[in-house]
């Protein structure tokens, strides 16, 4: 047990920085990783109105 304190210890920064990465990473994930927003800038409109097929992705 007093391997694992002074570990802590020792590496208190890293561990920090760490912890704060991975809080961020679990607040874009549970909110639905809302940094596009792409429902309002879309412009895709399906119409077969050009001459060749294009193959278009667009992500959600």
């Amino acid at each position: 047990m007093d391997q694992v304190r002074q570990f802590i210890r020792q590496n208190k920064f890293g561990l920090a920085l760490a912890v704060f990465f991975y809080g961020i990473f679990l607040y874009y994930t549970f909110s639905g990783n809302r940094i596009c927003d792409c429902e309002s800038t879309e412009n895709y409109k399906p119409t077969a109105s050009s001459r060749g097929t294009v193959t278009r992705f667009y992500h959600k």
